[in-house]
């Protein structure tokens, strides 16, 4: 187990579906969390009793909102100086602040729902829309939907482990080719957005008709 697996293993037996709050509002700020594997943690010791059921789903989709609102509020607060002092005690390149600023300028409202999926991306979105002083409404409305679909993808994930592999011989399967853990993060990426696309889309053809029926 690596140093960082054993300390989340130790904070979520120690303090439970807190500690899990605790630790995805700090991922989501920027603290060098891999939250995706957190999530799947604790989705699979939930399967198996070790963490509540509806306190362990509470708790994450708490801590994912809790980080995003805190970024935003340091973006709209405290501005880009702060990111470019800061970035790189929290590992966080110019490249990725640089990615990110490009894609919210262009994708705008939908970054806050697919950020989550794209490393970098997932720690630095809230905080371009305090940048770009977008009202608050809009950002929860936007945010806190993404979190609820994210959190719901990855502790879906662990609980289904949960039920049908033993976690033991799957961690260690990864823990002895680490370079094959990219690809199931990516994978389980990769189906996350494409649910969130989809649902988007049809969001946004829905909302097309019901409009297109108002003007008619």
């Amino acid at each position: 187990m690596t140093p960082i697996h054993h300390i989340l293993h130790e904070v979520l037996h120690q303090y439970g579906a807190f500690g899990l709050a605790i630790l995805l509002a700090g991922g989501i700020v920027g603290l060098p969390i891999p939250d995706e594997t957190l999530l799947v943690m604790s989705g699979f010791w939930m399967h198996h009793g070790d963490l509540p059921l509806i306190g362990t789903i509470l708790a994450a989709y708490a801590g994912s909102c809790i980080g995003m609102t805190i970024s935003y509020v340091l973006g709209l607060k405290l501005g880009m100086p702060l990111l470019h002092r800061v970035a790189p005690k929290l590992r966080i390149s110019e490249k990725h602040i640089f990615q990110a600023e490009v894609g919210f300028l262009r994708y705008g409202k939908t970054v806050l729902i697919i950020g989550y999926y794209i490393p970098g991306l997932r720690q630095l979105s809230a905080f371009f829309a305090g940048v770009s002083k977008m009202p608050f409404r809009i950002f929860v409305t936007y945010a806190y939907t993404g979190a609820l679909i994210w959190i719901s993808i990855f502790l879906g994930a662990g609980y289904f482990l949960g039920r049908h592999f033993s976690f033991s011989l799957l961690f260690q399967h990864f823990a002895d080719n680490p370079d094959m853990l990219p690809y199931l993060v990516g994978a389980a990426g990769a189906i996350g957005l494409s649910f969130v696309l989809k649902t988007y889309l049809t969001y946004r053809a829905q909302f097309s008709l019901y409009k297109n029926s108002l003007l008619q």
